[in-house]
C-alpha cells in the first residue's frame, strides 16, 4: 500500500511538472509572436524611414529646398513672392454670391424646367 502512495505522489509530481513545462512553451511563444510583430514594425518603420531618406538624398528634393530658401526659380520660371498680409479681401459683390443649387437639382431643372 505505501508503494501506491509513492506511486501517487511521484505521478504528481511528474504531472505538475509536466504542465509547468507546457505552460512554459507556452508563454514563449507567446513572447516569441510579439517579438516578431514588433519586428515586423520596426522592418515597416525602417522602410518608410528608408523611402523618406531616398527622398531627402534626391536631385528633386534638394532643388526642391534650394528654390524654397534661396527664393530663386530655375532658368525660365517667373518667382512670384508674397508677402504675408498681402492678401486682398473679396470685393462685397463676390462675397454675396450664392453657391449653385446641388448637381441633381440642375439636371433636374435642365431637364424638366424650373420647378415653381
Amino acid at each position: 500500500m505505501a508503494w501506491l502512495a509513492v506511486l501517487l505522489i511521484v505521478g504528481a509530481f511528474l504531472a505538475v511538472q509536466f504542465g509547468r513545462q507546457v505552460y512554459a512553451n507556452w508563454e514563449i511563444g507567446q513572447q516569441a509572436s510579439a517579438i516578431q510583430a514588433e519586428i515586423a514594425a520596426v522592418e515597416a518603420e525602417n522602410a518608410r524611414l528608408q523611402a523618406e531618406l531616398d527622398y531627402l538624398n534626391s536631385d528633386a528634393y534638394l532643388s526642391q529646398e534650394a528654390r524654397r530658401l534661396t527664393n530663386v526659380g530655375a532658368p525660365g520660371e517667373q518667382v512670384l513672392i508674397i508677402p504675408p498680409g498681402a492678401e486682398a479681401p473679396l470685393p462685397d459683390e463676390l462675397s454675396t454670391v450664392e453657391p449653385p443649387p446641388p448637381l441633381l437639382e440642375q439636371w433636374v431643372e435642365f431637364f424638366f424646367g424650373p420647378s415653381d
